[in-house]
């Protein structure tokens, strides 16, 4: 059983890698061809080998899971039409058991691809060449944080420094009580250093002002200030994103983009496996009639089609008009359901 298994993920991953590297060499061609223009710049070459560097992990992320579904196709057409796959059901080796090598691979290329998505990308720049990026570096903070709401400005990350802060507490009624104004704060181990400090007290709408009477505070006493900066959340790392959302839940900020990131990042590797599953209709059953050009074509459309309605669904969250959860797994719950009946089908 086991040579079986190694004998069907020797010829996936060598189909699988075939269409991969053709594919991303196709794209990076027509890449190339529109990065031309920076050869006549200050540092061009430079430049143009940025560009194409910088521009294969995102390829990786599109061509993945239509190379899984080509390769998946013809893996099995391979099969049929060398009566293989006969042979094999013959000796009591039943479907599940000739997927089974496919999945685990699928596994291990869903792996591959989050690491691509969450590490490659950043390192190579991929992330910036998205529109929805903003490189600009913030040098501000609004957080609301145990009933009071904060306001840096003049974060320095490096030093641990903030030029000011403002910190708003509020009474029951949910009317300003406090407002406390304090600079040169520094967070040294687990205590805020502040240079100077003021506290206005609103009572009975008469503000009373006076220097404040503490010079630090324990660092639980504030937000979590110096917190990585995600430029686009669906290239960062699970922990990063789950903090982020998190951190943001805490201080009642819209984190609506960052959740939808987080399930993108899950369908990615789930797109996998509806791949194999899309792929088994259109390859098993056929024996020796299977056309492996029909193979190419149908894993061409279907992924073209795969890729085209998740970017509508994007799409429309993007406007407000679908649910981040519908936007991220709308199309792998229907080309689930789409090879889930084929499959039925056939097999009556």
């Amino acid at each position: 059983m086991w040579i079986i298994r190694r004998y069907i993920l020797r010829e996936f991953v060598i189909y699988f890698l075939s269409c991969l590297l053709s594919l991303i060499f196709i794209a990076v061609v027509f890449a190339a061809l529109s990065e031309l223009k920076t050869l006549d710049m200050e540092n061009g070459q430079r430049l143009f080998v940025e560009a194409i560097l910088s521009g294969i992990p995102l390829l990786i992320e599109i061509i993945s899971p239509i190379s899984v579904l080509l390769a998946t196709i013809l893996t099995f057409i391979s099969l049929s039409k060398s009566s293989e796959v006969i042979a094999m059901m013959a000796a009591g080796v039943s479907l599940a058991k000739m997927v089974f090598p496919i999945f685990a691979a699928g596994c291990v290329i869903g792996l591959l691809g989050y690491l691509n998505q969450s590490y490659l990308a950043p390192l190579w720049g991929a992330d910036e060449r998205t529109s929805m990026v903003d490189s600009t570096p913030v040098n501000n903070s609004w957080q609301f944080y145990q009933g009071r709401l904060f306001y840096f400005s003049g974060l320095t990350p490096k030093k641990k420094r903030v030029q000011s802060s403002r910190i708003f507490e509020f009474n029951d009624q949910h009317q300003m009580s406090k407002v406390k104004a304090y600079r040169q704060l520094e967070l040294r181990h687990e205590f805020w250093r502040i240079g100077n400090g003021r506290e206005v007290e609103i009572n009975k709408n008469r503000p009373v002002n006076r220097q404040s009477p503490k010079n630090s505070f324990q660092k639980n006493e504030f937000p979590f200030v110096f917190k990585k900066e995600l430029n686009h959340p669906k290239y960062s790392g699970f922990a990063d994103l789950i903090m982020e959302i998190k951190l943001k839940r805490q201080g009642a900020v819209n984190y609506e983009a960052d959740l939808f990131a987080l399930y993108q990042k899950i369908a990615a590797i789930m797109s996998i496996f509806v791949m194999i599953l899309l792929a088994l209709p259109f390859s098993l059953g056929s024996g020796r009639k299977s056309n492996v050009r029909m193979g190419i074509v149908f894993s061409i459309i279907l992924g073209f089609c795969f890729w085209l309605i998740d970017q509508i669904f994007v799409s429309f969250n993007s406007a407000g008009l679908m649910s981040a959860e519908l936007a991220a797994f709308g199309a792998n719950f229907l080309f689930a359901v789409l090879a889930l009946s084929l499959i039925y089908f056939q097999r009556v």
